[in-house]
C-alpha cells in the first residue's frame, strides 16, 4: 500500500536537503541507534573494526552515519541531486517498513562522467522513528562512486 503522509513528508524533506547540499535532518527522523546497510552490510562492518567499539557506533549510526554517507556522496558527485519515486508501506507486527526506489543523478569528481545510479531504499521504523535505513546499489556503480571520491 502506498507510504501515509507522515512519512512520505519526511523522505521528501530528507531529499530536499540532500539537494540543498545540506547535511541537516528531519527532526527525530534517525536516533543515534539508527543502523545504516549499503548492500547488505552495516556500516560498522565497513569500518574494519569490532561492530561494538564506541567510536565505529559513533561514527556509523544515527545522523552522524548518514551525514559521513551523504558528504562521501556529495564529495564523488559534487553536482549530486536526488530523486524518489513511489514509495510503498507495509507493517509488520508493530513495526513499518518503507520501500522505494530513488535517483542519483550528477557528474562523477575530476572526470565529468555522468553518474546515475539507482537505490533500492528500505527504511524499518517504530513508532516513527528509523530503526534500519537499507541501500542497494548496483556493485558496479558503487565502484565508480567510490572511484570517484579519491580523485582531487
Amino acid at each position: 500500500m502506498a507510504a501515509g503522509a507522515a512519512l512520505t513528508t519526511f523522505v521528501d524533506q530528507l531529499v530536499e536537503l540532500f539537494n540543498k547540499r545540506s547535511l541537516d535532518l528531519p527532526d527525530g527522523f534517525f536516533t543515534r541507534n539508527t543502523q545504516f546497510l549499503l548492500n547488505g552490510v552495516p556500516f560498522e562492518e565497513m569500518l574494519g573494526r569490532a561492530s561494538n567499539d564506541p567510536l565505529v557506533l559513533m561514527l556509523a549510526r544515527g545522523p552522524a552515519g548518514y551525514r559521513f554517507t551523504a558528504k562521501a556522496v556529495q564529495h564523488a558527485v559534487p553536482d549530486a541531486t536526488l530523486q524518489r519515486g513511489e514509495l510503498e508501506e507495509i507493517s509488520e507486527g508493530d513495526a513499518q517498513v518503507l520501500t522505494g526506489q530513488c535517483w542519483l543523478s550528477g557528474h562523477y569528481r575530476g572526470a565529468g562522467e555522468l553518474a546515475e545510479l539507482l537505490i533500492s531504499v528500505e527504511l524499518r521504523l517504530r513508532g516513527g522513528i528509523v530503526l534500519q535505513a537499507r541501500a542497494t546499489v548496483d556493485p558496479a556503480l558503487l565502484e565508480q562512486l567510490q572511484a570517484a571520491r579519491l580523485r582531487p
